[in-house]
């Protein structure tokens, strides 16, 4: 069963921490957070307002007072309010709020808030609340241009604002009928919301919506034909959640205010989440195949959950309950290990620290979304959970924009995505235990060191039943050089190829970078696996290899273990041995986590041991032209316990220098996998073998 007190369970001891993290205004109101005219300050007030409101109205007895939740919202509430262009006010970097893209963001996101609050509104407030909500829609009417485009670096790939505004107008419409140039911003919303979750075959689509077909309305794709978004220029699962979190909003106040929820709003809801759905774990975790640039089960992992409940009770998707449940769960083990009742405190302390505007947000996410999932409980009802579980058994996916491949069974997940957040990534999960994902470059060499960058430059894939292949090359690139005036430069060039055999269960991960300029790195580690040991496993691993084992605690020492075996197994159910390119597998063990935010390397939000081939940390030391960094083959198997993986063996088969080949033996049977890792067409086993391109054969 879940109901409104699956929600307030967690809520309840967040409000210390919104306490510590509030101040009083020079304008006699409240703001949580920093309470600058920024983005996300304004973002986090507006969160955090509308989930104490929701709590507010709780018709169960709860250990606080009532009148001081309500009280607070409203003054965080009226703080945005009087702060923004329309009021009197100045935040407090002396500087008032409004008119831009992302502005109603916060409004969109506090729905059942502002639901819960409206009806203690002063006059003052109504006058206010207007003359702001026709001010952001006559903004956005006038200066936010409708446009939808596949990839990121065209700068008109915008599902999720392009929906949040949409959506933005028409509430504004439905709530103020009298509003000035009402018909054009029902025109706009309508644009807006049918070209967000976007598809290349709307262009020729004869489906009528506000009396004329699609295809007149759209003005571009922003999803790939298989619902892959390029967002901020990889495949962003997450984006694709909060895109479809907008439609959830939208949905949820339609139903609320027993309105009509907009056709336009609904186009291509379920195709994009059928895509969605592929990449969540039954825990409610979500698996970004694709990677994630930012901290690591934070924002857009919140955003799911009400996707989730909108699914469930718009398209009775039951799975989604289970999901619900699971994540809620989730996010219960996170509050669990902080004394303040915060959601991240621990795991983000040093962000804390470094940018409390940045904390503050991610801490405003979580209890947003369970303000919304209260009130909607609340409004609707409990449910009841399914007696069966019926998640996903057997999927096959994949994507030749992100040249990215998916397969699952109900045991497993693994995927291959060349076009990823730090560049090429796999994954090989076993699905008991999700905490066990991570992306970052994840299964190929990490070459850490000034600005150090991944240029994607080639892709190869091709699926077959039950797995596939996927080969490409990437561009190690300085980014930034130190000199004055310098470009960023190629220092190194990265081939790699991936197999997924049809047994459910094993991947063969090639690899072999090349120094092209002369260079240095912080940090050089071949084969990279990372394996989070945080909050989530409670930060423990255990770790078994040929004749030892290790349980290792975040932050143990020393910083490297040499196994001296040739295959390691953690938790007993992901396992990997080695073929070539070291002479046993190590663990790497950092001082500090792991998981960095692109925009800030410094900040980190997930502590993670690494396997790796081999490790090297001589600051000192220069890679010359010629050189090679990496040169490796090994396999894993998620569902694989350190008794099982005795079966298996890898061995590199000798031939041309330019090609690398393996020899797989499972319990199963043996495969052959070769890669060409040259600029030329070869011949292997008789077969042609075109640059770049890799070949997988069961003998």
């Amino acid at each position: 069963m879940i109901s409104e007190k699956s929600y307030l369970e967690l809520m309840i001891p967040f409000y210390n921490f919104i306490r510590k993290q509030s101040r009083e205004s020079d304008n006699g109101f409240a703001y949580y957070g920093t309470g600058e005219s920024a983005h996300w300050a304004i973002q986090s007030n507006y969160n955090v307002a509308g989930a104490l409101a929701v709590l507010a109205e709780t018709p169960w007895d709860i250990p606080l007072d009532k009148e001081e939740l309500r009280e607070l919202a409203l003054k965080f509430f009226r703080y945005n309010l009087h702060t923004h262009v329309t009021g009197s006010a100045k935040c407090t970097n002396r500087q008032q709020w409004g008119g831009s893209w992302i502005t109603v963001l916060g409004q969109e996101r506090m729905v059942a808030g502002e639901l819960a609050l409206e009806k203690y509104f002063s006059p003052e407030d109504k006058e206010l609340y207007r003359k702001l909500r026709t001010f952001e829609s006559l903004w956005i009417l006038d200066n936010f241009e409708t446009v939808a485009g596949m990839e990121a670096g065209s700068k008109r790939n915008k599902p999720e604002s392009d929906f949040w505004n949409g959506s933005y107008l028409f509430r504004t419409v439905m709530d103020y009928p009298d509003i000035e140039r009402r018909e054009e911003l029902l025109e706009k919303s309508t644009a807006l919301l049918l070209n967000a979750i976007s598809h290349p075959l709307d262009a020729a689509s004869e489906k009528f919506f506000n009396g004329k077909p699609l295809r007149k309305w759209n003005v571009g794709f922003n999803f790939t034909a298989n619902y892959s978004l390029d967002h901020h220029g990889y495949m962003n699962v997450g984006y694709s959640v909060v895109t479809l979190s907008h439609a959830a909003y939208l949905y949820a106040w339609c139903k609320a205010r027993n309105i009509e929820f907009p056709a336009a709003a609904a186009l291509h809801v379920k195709d994009l989440w059928n895509t969605v759905k592929n990449f969540i774990a039954p825990d409610g975790r979500l698996i970004r195949i694709g990677g994630d640039t930012r901290a690591r089960y934070c924002y857009c992992q919140m955003y799911l959950l009400p996707v989730l409940i909108m699914m469930a009770d718009l398209y009775g998707d039951k799975d989604c309950l289970l999901l619900e449940k699971g994540m809620l769960g989730v996010l219960k083990k996170e509050q669990q290990g902080n004394p303040d009742g915060s959601f991240f405190g621990t795991r983000l302390e040093t962000m804390s620290h470094q940018s409390r505007y940045y904390y503050t947000r991610l801490e405003s996410d979580p209890i947003a979304v369970l303000g919304f999932g209260a009130d909607f409980r609340r409004r609707c009802g409990a449910v009841e959970l399914p007696s069966s579980n019926d998640l996903l058994k057997s999927v096959e996916w994949s994507d030749d924009f992100h040249c990215a491949d998916m397969v699952r069974t109900d045991k497993t997940l693994r995927s291959m995505v060349r076009k990823g957040g730090s560049g090429p990534m796999a994954l090989a999960l076993p699905l008991s235990d999700s905490s066990l994902a991570e992306w970052e470059s994840n299964g190929y060499s990490q070459m850490q060191g000034q600005n150090i960058g991944r240029e994607n430059l080639a892709n190869f894939h091709r699926t077959f039943p039950g797995g596939f292949i996927n080969s490409g090359m990437i561009g190690v690139v300085e980014c930034w050089p130190w000199g004055e005036g310098e470009a960023p430069a190629t220092v190194a060039l990265g081939r790699s190829a991936c197999a997924a055999l049809p047994d459910g269960k094993s991947m063969i991960i090639l690899e072999k970078t090349q120094c092209i300029k002369e260079c240095a790195f912080n940090s050089h580690r071949t084969i990279g696996w990372k394996i989070p040991n945080d909050v989530h496993n409670d930060y423990e691993r255990s770790f078994q290899w040929e004749k030892g084992s290790a349980n290792l605690k975040k932050g143990f020492a020393p910083e490297v273990i040499d196994t001296r075996s040739p295959w390691i197994t953690v938790e007993d159910q992901l396992s990997f041995v080695l073929g070539y390119g070291a002479d046993s597998f190590k663990i790497h063990i950092p001082e500090l986590p792991m998981g960095a935010i692109k925009s800030c390397q410094y900040m980190t939000s997930l502590y993670m041991n690494e396997i790796c081939g081999s490790v090297e940390k001589d600051l000192s030391r220069r890679h010359m032209p010629g050189e090679i960094l990496a040169d490796t083959g090994y396999a894993l198997m998620a569902g694989v316990s350190a008794d099982e993986v005795r079966g298996y063996k890898l061995e590199k088969v000798e031939c041309d220098e330019k090609l690398r080949a393996v020899k797989f033996t499972t319990p199963e049977g043996i495969w052959l996998f070769a890669a060409n890792f040259s600029d030329e067409t070869l011949v292997w086993e008789n077969e042609t073998l075109p640059a770049g391109e890799c070949i997988l054969k069961k003998i």
